[in-house]
């Protein structure tokens, strides 16, 4: 949380600065302390510092009444502070992967050790029958022939048309035999 240590330290000195106040060496140390600190431990909620900036300011004994100056900017100042904690969770993280780049290329080789199947198109071959189906060289049709006669009440079905008995006659294509097993 880089960019909200560095809002509640600087809003501090601000405060300071607004009042007239003279900050010694001393008061800073605490600022970046208690800065940190509260920074580290608090949750990454939208608008967290400005709930901060008032333990630091009551921490070096400054008037926590100017704080509404800025409760007014904190919406912009906010997306600042996130942009500024992505890019140093980027540099962070680019960084610790620099630096362990052989242990992670140690972990690779030990991974690829104990696997069973590297890749191995022979050993993927036994796998094969469990992914795909392999067509036979004679397929039995799906469908058989259809009924000759198919009735029930005043509709009856023949030679794959159905008839109904009333003014209404319906046809119903049957699939041809050449339908394979999938």
């Amino acid at each position: 949380m880089d960019g909200t240590a560095l809002f509640v330290s600087v809003g501090t000195v601000f405060i300071a600065q607004m009042n007239e106040i003279d900050l010694g060496i001393g008061e800073y140390a605490t600022i970046i302390v208690t800065a940190t600190a509260a920074s580290v431990a608090s949750a990454s909620v939208p608008s967290a510092a400005l709930v901060l900036i008032l333990i630091v300011l009551t921490s070096v004994n400054l008037p926590s009444e100017d704080v509404t100056l800025l409760f007014a900017i904190d919406w912009l100042v906010d997306r600042f502070r996130t942009t500024n904690n992505m890019l140093g969770d980027c540099y962070t993280a680019a960084i610790v992967e620099y630096w362990s780049q052989g242990e992670l290329e140690a972990m690779d080789a030990e991974t690829n050790a104990e696997s069973h199947y590297h890749n191995d198109v022979e050993k993927a071959a036994d796998l094969a029958p469990l992914v795909t189906r392999q067509h036979d060289t004679d397929p039995e049709p799906l469908l058989h022939d259809p009924p000759l006669l198919l009735t029930g009440g005043d509709t009856s079905m023949t030679n794959g048309k159905i008839v109904n008995n009333g003014d209404i006659k319906v046809e119903v294509e049957v699939p041809s035999q050449n339908t394979t097993k999938i």
